[in-house]
């Protein structure tokens, strides 16, 4: 007798409404002024309505698939999604400076959409090996290793928002065993950054001097922290010139203007503060002559913070966006599309979304810690933790408060790539979940 998919129908309800909340915010976000609500395939919403039943179709084929299927294909995928980035460089089509999409006929494919859910895959594969313990130094390497690769391509793309998706994976391998001190290493490492940029690197420098000789004063009898000590000091030096160097000779002038915006910088303000601290180089202002040397990246942010305000409690309604409707928002129906959320419904709506949103994350973070395999357990937490990146990034880019960075709002913002991709990850996990529940059902 074929068993019952026992499907978790909560993860399920929650991801057709978020879904369905999405095409409807895509068609505010698209549609003109006036406009009969009707399916207008050749516009945005439309797409996007396509895109859902494709989507849907390859969901129904993921249920319909044996459980077994997953873990025997992870590497095989991997390796195709792979090639694909590979060929990416070389034959891709450009869109906004990034070489990543390959066009097909009206539509175009985004394959570091489809990295994510590879390398979960892969990830989840070698950690659920049998015999393969996350500690040994080896096993570290060639997690890692799973992670960089596309990573690495992606960011070859010219792509680096998507690049530093995999960055979330770290989040994975705390929950297999990474040791807590890598976090408190990248929370200082993203302290000094930011501080770098907001001061000379010679009172920073001085600073952590004063800081490290004190230290060092109470802990004097003990060698071996001292060493410690002074190489911290050492090796921080190293990175904070590093970061100068980085920020204005290799990061492009929008790349720059994106993060000293969100710090409330301007970019010749910071080039006058770093030209009066000590450099081991010349600073001087990288142009860009491809583009207008005085367009204003600040724009985007402030029209998102705007149109958010501009629903205050209650919101105008859905379709009745002021800002929306005058099209003051770029690329609101993708990267900003919370901005449409924040504008119809209000400060009432966009926090009940967001509610919504977090409880449907914390039952993927739930439902992955209560399963009997690593495969399944570290493939939701992957799932999990690109969901909640992908959600924390996306809101903090359009209230102001993170970097624009380009990266969608998953199951809400248009494309297809990202919405298939998303949804095969979500369902391959439910999927796996629901044998862990037939599991359970035939022992009683």
């Amino acid at each position: 007798m074929e068993e019952k998919i026992h499907i978790d129908w909560l993860s399920v309800i929650l991801y057709i409404l978020i879904v369905l909340f999405g095409a409807v915010n895509i068609y505010s976000a698209n549609s003109g002024v006036d406009e009969p609500l009707a399916l207008d395939f050749s516009k945005e919403y439309g797409k996007q309505v396509i895109w859902i039943g494709i989507s849907a179709v390859i969901v129904f084929m993921i249920l319909l698939t044996d459980f077994k299927f997953f873990n025997f294909s992870a590497y095989g995928i991997y390796v195709v999604i792979i090639g694909m980035l590979l060929v990416l460089l070389a034959t891709g089509s450009f869109n906004k400076g990034a070489q990543a999409w390959f066009k097909i006929g009206a539509f175009k494919l985004q394959p570091s959409e489809f990295a994510k859910y590879a390398t979960a895959l892969a990830l989840a594969k070698f950690l659920g090996t049998f015999d393969i313990k996350f500690e040994g130094r080896k096993n570290q390497l060639i997690c890692f290793g799973i992670i960089l690769l596309p990573m690495l391509l992606t960011l070859l793309q010219n792509d680096t928002g998507s690049a530093l998706v995999f960055a979330c994976f770290i989040l994975v391998l705390f929950r297999e065993g990474l040791s807590g001190w890598w976090l408190i290493l990248g929370l200082y490492l993203v302290i000094i950054f930011v501080v770098t940029i907001l001061y000379p690197s010679i009172y920073i420098i001085l600073g952590l001097l004063l800081i490290v000789s004190g230290f060092i004063y109470f802990i004097r009898k003990q060698r071996q922290f001292v060493f410690v000590t002074v190489l911290i000091f050492v090796s921080s030096v190293v990175y904070i010139l590093s970061l100068d160097f980085v920020f204005s000779k290799v990061l492009k002038p929008h790349q720059q203007q994106r993060i000293l915006v969100t710090l409330d910088q301007d970019v010749d303000q910071y080039y006058l503060k770093k030209s009066q601290g000590f450099s081991i180089f010349k600073f001087e202002r990288k142009k860009d002559e491809k583009k207008d040397r005085k367009r204003d990246y600040s724009y985007n942010v402030r029209q998102s913070k705007i149109s958010i305000g501009a629903g205050r409690w209650l919101g105008n309604g859905f379709n009745n966006g002021t800002q929306t409707k005058a099209k003051l928002v770029p690329e609101q129906h993708t990267d900003f599309i919370f901005c449409t959320v924040g504008e119809e419904y209000g400060f009432v709506g966009s926090s009940i979304f967001l509610i919504v949103y977090l409880v449907f994350i914390g039952r993927i973070f739930f439902l992955a810690e209560r399963q009997k395999n690593i495969f399944s357990r570290v493939f939701g937490y992957s799932t999990g933790a690109i969901l909640f990146f992908h959600f924390f990034i996306n809101i903090g880019m359009a209230i102001g408060v993170l970097p624009v960075i380009g990266i969608p709002l998953p199951f809400m913002s248009y494309g297809g790539s990202s919405l298939i991709s998303f949804s095969m990850l979500l369902f391959t996990f439910l999927k796996l979940d629901a044998n862990r529940v037939n599991e359970i059902s035939r022992l009683y």
